[in-house]
């Protein structure tokens, strides 16, 4: 397990290996569990606009009912966390279920 956060690391994978991971998680998880959240560009963008942003790291979290979400939040070089009192967060992004891909070829 790689500890350091490493704002140059090549993240990019095979279409077949993110179908084969996908499809591990969604064999051991239960049904109807959450499977995915859809953000879209904006939330992105300016997360990583803020100074010192230099990636992205997704949380699993849960609302106040116990439903599954993610939150984003912008790390800096060093794999710290953004912080501060401006420090931009996303949530609010599209959850699967109920609203998965139509044509989902994960």
């Amino acid at each position: 397990m790689q500890s350091a956060f490493d704002p140059s690391a090549n993240h990019a994978i095979s279409k077949a290996e993110a179908a084969k991971l996908v499809g591990a998680f969604r064999k051991a998880a239960s049904p109807g569990a959450h499977q995915s959240t859809a953000f879209n560009r904006s939330a992105f963008e300016s997360i990583l606009a803020q100074p010192g942003c230099a990636g992205i790291r997704i949380y699993r979290a849960a609302h106040e009912d116990g439903t599954a979400t993610m939150v984003l939040v912008g790390v800096d070089a060093s794999g710290h966390d953004l912080a501060g009192q401006e420090a931009l967060c996303a949530q609010n992004g599209t959850n699967c279920p109920p609203f998965c891909a139509p044509n989902d070829w994960l």
